[in-house]
């Protein structure tokens, strides 16, 4: 099958993608529910993205982590265009090639031997991993999640997320399911101590929240192992494995929201792998689709799988998607991106550590691979907010994308907002890399000597 336009020319569909006036623009800006950036972002290459006015820019950020192979990588969109020559949608319940080889592919990479995917990503997979604990532990439906977590945007997961009064005006529904204990933040240790001399001490909200559950209805915890929008947070060595032990113990099941951290991103194909704990459910998305939207909930195979009813959408078993993911998965191997990742993570990381003896800005460089965060500090640690504002606006202006942490609101009140993110595409270059820290040493420079 070759395809042609039967109905529409040639010309216009190239005119459709590719041609938009100030006009057109405006308007949707008025009619969108949602807001919209000023900067109109037409096509992609590598590590770089242009907009409609022809600048470029570095992008430090993969799109939200996502485009680990960069923008639109050959042997993906090749796999996608010859997808379209055989299907493009089944019902949920219908296997197609794709989609059998993908589950095939994932429960070996994982070594998980159940599988469940989805076509619109991490959140819809977070409540699919709820929705197995609740299966398996019956009459079970209380959750532990962590201060400053994330995991999805539904109703569900903003109710597993750490609030934010005035950014989201409402409250998830159910949120009376979630009980939160603190991140181990160790730069920042809510018990004042010191990684090495204090016994995991950041372990006792977890026990006592078990200890005096007297109602004996927690089903599962969700954790992040390395906290992405909350600051870039590794958990620190040994804290999962004693964590899995705590829950274990008490029957209680742990899921890992792989959402940022797998796919070579940290230097490993999961955070499972870089900590050597195997979690009951890992949730998976972002570089999973190679830049189309796929999702997975990977769980052991003691536990009891899905009814039909219980997870199914009409677009969830997209086989172009798919067939995506398969590509994906297959060039992360073949270019050997992990083993990248951890090259150019150290690369960078020895940058920013040279960088931190020269400005007083930096109170803190933390990550592994590619998955790394700048706290941004005045004195007394003292969150430096509106200057990582300013560092990230001009960055931008100079051509270079970061990105930053989400807030942490209190009162209706920014108290900080300052981890700077670096998470490129994978793919990137030392040469791209020494532009990237160039400008944001500019940008720095900036701030210090008060412009």
């Amino acid at each position: 099958m070759v395809f042609e336009p039967s109905y529409l020319k040639k010309e216009e569909v190239i005119d459709l993608l590719t041609k938009l006036t100030e006009e057109e623009f405006s308007r949707a800006r008025e009619r969108s529910l949602t807001p919209l950036k000023s900067t109109v972002f037409f096509r992609g290459e590598g590590s770089y993205v242009y907009d409609v006015k022809g600048n470029r820019y570095l992008d430090m950020t993969a799109q939200a982590w996502t485009l680990n192979h960069g923008y639109v990588n050959s042997d993906i969109m090749y796999t996608v265009y010859e997808q379209m020559h055989y299907l493009t949608h089944v019902r949920y319940g219908y296997p197609t090639i794709p989609r059998i080889k993908l589950i095939n592919a994932l429960s070996e990479l994982f070594n998980f031997e159940k599988v469940s995917l989805n076509n619109e990503g991490g959140g819809m997979a977070v409540e699919a991993a709820m929705k197995l604990s609740m299966v398996n532990r019956p009459g079970k439906d209380i959750f532990i999640v962590t201060y400053r977590g994330y995991h999805g945007a539904s109703l569900a997961t903003i109710a597993a997320s750490n609030p934010m009064p005035s950014v989201i005006r409402f409250e998830g529904f159910g949120v009376e399911h979630f009980k939160r204990v603190p991140y181990p933040y160790c730069y920042r240790c809510p018990f004042n101590k010191r990684f090495g001399e204090c016994d995991f001490e950041c372990l006792t909200p977890v026990e006592n929240l078990i200890k005096y559950d007297n109602n004996n209805n927690i089903a599962a915890m969700i954790i992040e192992p390395m906290q992405g929008p909350g600051g870039q947070i590794p958990s620190p060595p040994g804290y999962l494995e004693r964590l899995r032990s705590i829950l274990h113990e008490n029957d209680i099941l742990l899921i890992f929201d792989e959402a940022q951290t797998a796919f070579g991103r940290i230097g490993k194909w999961s955070a499972s792998e870089y900590y050597n704990v195997k979690p009951d459910m890992m949730t998976l998305t972002k570089a999973l689709g190679g830049g189309f939207p796929v999702g997975a909930l990977l769980a052991g195979g003691d536990l009891s799988g899905f009814t039909e009813g219980e997870e199914h959408t009409t677009f969830g078993s997209d086989p172009v998607l798919f067939a995506a993911a398969l590509a994906s998965i297959e060039v992360t191997k073949r270019m050997k991106l992990p083993e990248r990742a951890e090259r150019m993570g150290n690369y960078i990381m020895k940058r920013l550590l040279e960088m931190k003896d020269r400005h007083r800005l930096i109170g803190d460089v933390r990550g592994a691979g590619l998955f790394i965060g700048i706290e941004l500090v005045r004195e007394n640690k003292k969150p430096a907010t509106e200057e990582t504002e300013y560092i990230l606006q001009s960055a931008f202006e100079k051509g270079v994308i970061f990105d930053v942490s989400m807030p942490q609101i209190m009162k209706d009140e920014f108290t900080f907002r300052n981890v700077l993110k670096i998470k490129p595409p994978l793919i990137i270059t030392e040469e791209e890399a020494d532009r990237a820290l160039q400008v944001l040493e500019e940008c720095m420079g900036e701030v210090e000597s008060g412009i």
